[in-house]
C-alpha cells in the first residue's frame, strides 16, 4: 500500500490505496518500518482467529472448502454471548442503524487494453486468453481481478475465464473458435479448446457425434442460444425413445419448447394435445438419422 518513501519518515500511499480510502470515506496510517508493536491490535486479531478456528482444521481439498470453513467457524464465534450476555452478531445488529448507507461495490479490477492476436487470444501477464474469432486484431478491455479474467469490446462483455496462476498458460473457450472450425471441422476433436471443454459436452460429442463435427458445431451454438441444461434433457428424453441423436432434432424440440402456450378453452385442450402428439411424431419419424 505504499508507493514510495518521501524523506526520513513519510510514505506516500498507492494509487489504489487512495481510490479505496476515497469511495469508501475511510483514514489511514501507515505504521513505522521494524514497528511490530505499533500494529498490534491487528496482529493479534489475526492470531486469534488462527488460533481459534485453524488450530483444528489445517487441510483442505481446494480454497473454497477453506472458505466455507473459515465463514462458518467465522459466524459460530460471532454468535457467542460475551460479559454483557451479548453475542458480536447481537451488537452489529443494533450498530447498523447508525452505519452510513453501503455504496455500490468497489471495483477492484485492474483494466488495460490488449489486442487479439491471430491466435484469437489477448495476453495478460504472460497467460493467454480467448475471446470469439471475428475480433483478431482487434483492441479489447481487459478487467484482471484476483481471481478471473473479463474481456469487453465496444462496452459488451465477451469473455469471461478464471485467471491462471502460473505462466505461459492457455484458457480456451470452444464457442469462441466456432467460426474457424467450421472452415476446419476435422481440427475440432484435436484442439486445446476442445481438450479445455466441460465434461459434459466431451461426453455427448464421444457418444452421438464422432464423425460428425459439422453438426457437433451447429450444437455448440444451441448450447449458447438455449443452455448446457437443456439440450442435455432434449438428448436424454430422445435417447429414452429411443431414436437417433441429431442437432436438427433437438433444435426442433427446443423451439417447440420455447413457443408461448397458447390460451386454451376447455374443448380445444383434446385437439392441441392430439396435434402436439402428431407433431412429434413427425418429428422423431420424419427427420433422418
Amino acid at each position: 500500500m505504499v508507493a514510495k518513501f518521501v524523506g526520513h519518515s513519510e510514505k506516500e500511499p498507492t494509487e489504489a490505496l487512495l481510490k479505496l480510502s476515497l469511495y469508501y470515506g475511510f483514514r489511514f496510517r501507515f505504521t513505522n518500518s521494524y514497528q511490530a508493536h505499533e500494529k498490534g491490535h491487528v496482529e493479534r486479531s489475526v492470531e486469534y482467529l488462527r488460533r481459534k478456528i485453524f488450530s483444528k482444521c489445517d487441510t483442505f481439498a481446494s480454497f473454497a472448502e477453506a472458505r466455507a470453513y473459515f465463514q462458518r467457524e467465522l459466524s459460530r464465534l460471532n454468535a457467542r454471548s460475551r460479559k454483557d450476555n451479548q453475542s458480536a452478531t447481537e451488537m452489529l445488529a443494533k450498530e447498523k442503524d447508525a452505519l452510513l448507507l453501503l455504496p455500490p461495490r468497489y471495483d477492484t479490477a485492474r483494466i488495460t487494453e490488449a489486442r487479439v492476436d491471430k491466435y484469437s487470444s489477448v495476453s495478460v501477464e504472460a497467460n493467454h486468453y480467448s475471446v470469439p474469432d471475428h475480433l483478431v486484431g482487434e483492441f479489447v478491455l481487459v478487467k484482471i481481478y484476483p481471481d478471473q479474467i473479463l474481456c469487453y469490446h465496444q462496452e459488451e462483455k465477451i469473455a469471461s475465464h478464471k485467471r491462471c496462476e502460473g505462466r505461459d498458460q492457455w484458457q480456451l473457450d470452444i464457442n469462441h473458435y466456432l467460426k474457424t472450425l467450421k472452415f476446419k471441422p476435422g481440427a475440432l476433436g484435436r484442439s486445446s479448446a476442445f481438450s479445455q471443454m466441460k465434461p459434459e459436452l466431451k461426453a455427448i460429442y464421444h457418444k452421438h457425434y464422432q464423425g460428425q463435427e459439422r453438426q457437433y458445431l451447429q450444437l455448440l451454438e444451441l448450447v449458447a442460444t438455449h443452455s448446457l441444461s437443456q439440450v442435455s434433457e432434449t438428448i436424454t428424453m430422445l435417447e429414452k425413445i429411443p431414436t437417433t441423436v441429431n442437432t436438427e432434432k433437438i433444435r426442433l424440440i427446443l423451439e417447440k419448447k420455447d413457443e408461448p402456450a397458447p390460451i386454451l378453452a376447455p374443448s380445444a385442450i383434446t385437439k392441441k394435445a392430439k396435434e402436439t402428439l402428431s407433431d412429434y411424431s413427425k418429428l422423431l419419424g420424419g427427420i433422418p438419422a
